[in-house]
């Protein structure tokens, strides 16, 4: 009898054991989960394109509106800190920005449509969130044609001078 009590006990414990293991499984029947799922409902036109276009981009975030959702990037630059550089576009927005990454505490970014009367654009690594992300401007308008000048500017000292650096560049928005 006892060695039946051990058996039947085993056999329990392992039934058990199989079916906890069925249950965590991901749905599927032990497949691996698919890597991106479709929505259920249809998405909306809305959901998918910018809320702003031209004038009504104006100083607002490219994040916020959309319009940072696949912009051209005109120009990529690496700066002599290390820190990069890029001036992007949305023709649907008709606006640009610039962004920057790898830069440091204190550093800024600006960027200008040169002689639109249009105001300088800033952004400033002011934490440690914004040292491990982009960081970006403010949106201007732009048309195919327009120049635009971007600086960056480091908070350390590029020279014994004890001056930080500030670089420069122009880019012309695609035809």
């Amino acid at each position: 009898m006892t060695l039946m009590a051990v058996l039947t006990t085993v056999c329990a414990l392992a039934v058990g054991g199989v079916t906890v293991a069925l249950l965590l499984l991901p749905h599927g029947h032990g497949r691996a989960p698919e890597p991106y799922a479709a929505p259920s409902a249809p998405v909306s036109a809305s959901s998918v394109h910018p809320k702003c276009r031209g004038a009504a981009c104006e100083g607002r975030s490219p994040m916020v509106t959309r319009c940072g959702a696949q912009p051209d990037t005109l120009v990529r630059r690496r700066m002599a800190t290390g820190a990069w550089m890029e001036v992007r576009y949305n023709r649907w927005c008709g606006a640009s920005w610039a962004r920057t990454w790898g830069a440091r505490m204190g550093d800024r970014i600006e960027m200008t449509a040169v002689g639109a009367g249009r105001p300088v654009r800033r952004a400033e690594i002011q934490s440690d969130a914004d040292l491990d992300s982009f960081v970006y401007t403010p949106m201007t308008v732009t048309l195919p044609g327009t120049v635009l000048r971007i600086c960056f500017e480091s908070a350390a000292s590029a020279d014994p001078a004890g001056s930080a650096g500030k670089e420069c560049f122009e880019t012309r928005v695609g035809q």
